[in-house]
C-alpha cells in the first residue's frame, strides 16, 4: 500500500451508477493503494447497494435518485472536505480507470510544493471508449486549452465554491 505523507490527507472518490458488474473489482483495486475511499451511489437500481454494504471501511453516500455524475462528484467533494481531506482523486466505477495508476497521482501530490490539479488522460482512440466519452473529453480538453478551468483553489475557496 502506498502511504501518503503524514501531513497530506488523500482520499479516492468514486461516483457510481448501475455499475454492479465492475464496482467490486474497482473497490478491491483501489483499497490495495489507499485506505480512504468515498463512494457516491447515484441512485443505482442494480446490485450496487448490496455490494457497498460489504465494504464497512469505506464512506458511502447514497442519493435516492440518479442526479448525474457531476452532482455525485460534487456531493463526494463536499464529504471529502467535511472529513478533512486535502486531495480527492476521482476514479470511475466502470473499470475504465486503473487503480494501479493511483501511486503515480499520490507521488505527484506528495512532491508538489503548492496545491495542484492533476488530470489523467485516457487513450481516446481505443474502440472500447464510448463516443459520448470521446466527445465530452474533447470538449473539456478544448475548455482547458482556453484556460477556462478555475485556477487551483485553497481548501476554503473550494469549500465555498461547492456550497
Amino acid at each position: 500500500m502506498v502511504s501518503p505523507a503524514a501531513t497530506t490527507k488523500i482520499c479516492v472518490l468514486i461516483p457510481t451508477y448501475n455499475n454492479a458488474k465492475t464496482l467490486q473489482r474497482v473497490l478491491d483495486g483501489v483499497l490495495q493503494y489507499v485506505p480512504d475511499v468515498i463512494v457516491v451511489n447515484d441512485g443505482s437500481t442494480d446490485g450496487t447497494a448490496q455490494i457497498l454494504e460489504s465494504y464497512s471501511q469505506i464512506t458511502t453516500l447514497t442519493l435516492a435518485k440518479n442526479q448525474g455524475k457531476g452532482m455525485a462528484l460534487r456531493m463526494g467533494f463536499k464529504k471529502a472536505l467535511a472529513l478533512g481531506f486535502d486531495y480527492a482523486i476521482t476514479i470511475d466505477s466502470d473499470g475504465q480507470h486503473f487503480p494501479s495508476d493511483l501511486p503515480v497521482f499520490i507521488t505527484e501530490i506528495e512532491q508538489a510544493t503548492q496545491p495542484i490539479l492533476l488530470i489523467g488522460s485516457r487513450n481516446m482512440s481505443d474502440e472500447s471508449v464510448p463516443k459520448k466519452v470521446v466527445l465530452a473529453t474533447s470538449f473539456l480538453t478544448f475548455g482547458l486549452s482556453l484556460k477556462l478551468i478555475l485556477p487551483c483553489l485553497t481548501r476554503n475557496q473550494a469549500f465555498e465554491l461547492i456550497h
